[in-house]
């Protein structure tokens, strides 16, 4: 057991790891062979590869693609925080991008890891039924995290999918099985975003097998539920509209996620981490127990009034969206304040991640558990794909009447049809997810670019080209992250996002 734990912290941490080594064992742990001897080997994993995913869904994860659209401008003197981000002038190697890569493969390692030892378990044959229902439980989960890695993998740094060119552009390495070799010839190499996108389906498929606990609001492990909030994503993702529409569906239909429709308690919810709407919520246990957090947008270090100090703040155009007096969730997401640093003057700033009071000890640390699925999402994933299914305008016109009339207090129906209705579930999109890392990914898939606007007060922005009047076309190319330099130069198999070549 503790040569297990060894394994586990050491391979957790390891930040900086090219292809060739992505499944090394550190040199003090036991090898898979051993590794997994009984169900509490494999349960005891299974916590540490939990305890992994609360880094995933917060932080730079959620915001760094976020600052590269539309929906924030840097605040006049803003100090560069995240700015190659914002200002599009990210390198090859760029921090964030190599601790997304490195991290999102590690926690495929782990999986891989605890796939294996479950397969080997069960094929022994001497587990009681109710100790391998277990195992085969843990064995569903390991597959589900990484189909979810392997997702997050494609949306940072593949195009988007489409069907009849997917097999033709790249997708990222799919490493299985741990094969480690010196021979650099043998290392993966980044075949096509189909391959990708086929390993995530039968993953996926795997999970929905044997992943079949009902889900509960903010449940603190993956459930049946879980499973098929991914399945709706990615289906949405590779515009398959039938499957993404069933399985949005099925979990409206459950009742399980009611939405939330009274203002005091959705804002009080975000605060709390206690939202009834919320499919899956990796556990925070507290101060010393935390994930990422999200400095740049109040960044107030004494928590006094007046004292705020935001490096970004939300688009006016985007704030404008928003029925101010009734929509519930503008106060839950935004708040008007006075500045006096680095700006002086009256801006609204998001305030959707204050910080759970349970997460620190005196002064917030913008920290909150990340909400990874909604019941509203599938509200808006079941209408976008009811769109783009002929005859079909009317029920995705449902689905977003329905969500809006919990979200807009005394909204009356509305009928939407062609560009309008298009219109809508994007803008929809907008209003419901902002700040929750949905946007660039949202703009690869419909194809379209942006043009910022002028700001909430044009004399308070951070001015230039590439800040506050920033345009990117549709299918810009570095909406795709740079494959880390270490990777493209320890494996030659590797292929450079071309925005990053250097010619």
């Amino acid at each position: 057991m503790k040569n297990i734990r060894i394994f586990l912290s050491q391979l957790l941490a390891l930040s900086a790891l090219a292809s060739c080594n992505l499944d090394q064992f550190p040199d003090d742990a036991i090898d898979t062979t051993h590794a997994m001897e009984s169900v509490s080997d494999c349960e005891n994993f299974r916590t540490g590869l939990y305890a992994g995913m609360k880094y995933c869904f917060t932080g730079i994860y959620v915001y760094a693609p976020e600052l590269q659209t539309d929906l924030y401008h840097a605040v006049l003197n803003f100090g560069n925080f995240q700015g190659a981000f914002y200002s599009y002038s990210v390198l090859a190697n760029e921090g964030a991008c190599n601790n997304a890569w490195f991290g999102l493969y590690n926690y495929i390692a782990n999986a891989n890891f605890l796939i294996e030892g479950t397969r080997k378990l069960l094929d022994r044959g001497t587990l009681s039924e109710a100790d391998a229902a277990l195992v085969r439980r843990y064995y569903g989960e390991a597959c589900y995290i990484r189909a979810h890695m392997y997702y997050l993998l494609v949306q940072f740094f593949c195009e988007d999918y489409e069907p009849a060119t997917a097999g033709d552009v790249y997708g990222v390495p799919v490493v299985t099985v741990y094969a480690p070799t010196p021979d650099a010839s043998k290392y993966p190499s980044r075949g096509s975003l189909a391959k990708t996108y086929a390993q995530i389906v039968a993953d996926l498929t795997e999970a929905e097998t044997y992943v079949t606990a009902p889900g509960q609001p903010n449940s603190i492990f993956v459930t049946a539920d879980v499973v098929a909030a991914l399945q709706a994503r990615v289906a949405l993702s590779m515009h398959d509209y039938s499957t993404a529409f069933n399985k949005a569906k099925g979990l409206i239909d459950s009742g399980r996620y009611p939405l939330e429709s009274d203002r005091t308690a959705y804002a009080e919810a975000w605060l709390r981490d206690n939202l009834c709407e919320t499919l899956w919520q990796p556990v925070m246990t507290g101060p010393d127990d935390t994930g990422n957090s999200f400095p740049y947008f109040i960044n107030n270090a004494t928590g006094r009034e007046g004292e705020d100090n935001p490096q970004y703040v939300p688009e006016d155009w985007a704030l404008k969206l928003y029925d101010k007096t009734n929509d519930i969730r503008y106060d839950a997401y935004f708040s008007e304040r006075e500045l006096r640093m680095p700006v002086t003057g009256r801006l609204t700033l998001l305030v959707k991640y204050p910080g759970n009071p349970q997460l620190y000890t005196q002064t917030t640390n913008y920290v909150n558990q990340p909400k990874v699925f909604r019941i509203s999402e599938m509200y808006l994933i079941a209408a976008e794909a009811a769109a783009n299914r002929q005859g079909q305008e009317s029920i995705a016109s449902y689905y977003l009447n329905e969500l809006k009339s919990k979200r807009i207090a005394g909204w009356y129906e509305r009928d939407y049809s062609g560009q309008a209705l298009v219109k809508e579930i994007r803008d929809e999109r907008v209003r419901e997810l902002f700040g929750e890392g949905q946007r660039l990914f949202d703009l690869k898939r419909w194809h379209i670019g942006f043009q910022r606007s002028a700001g909430q007060n044009p004399a308070l922005m951070q001015p230039g080209a590439n800040y506050v009047s920033c345009m990117r076309p549709a299918d810009d190319p570095f909406f795709l992250w740079p494959i880390p330099t270490d990777e493209v130069q320890a494996n030659p198999q590797i292929e450079q996002n071309p925005a990053y070549t250097i010619k």
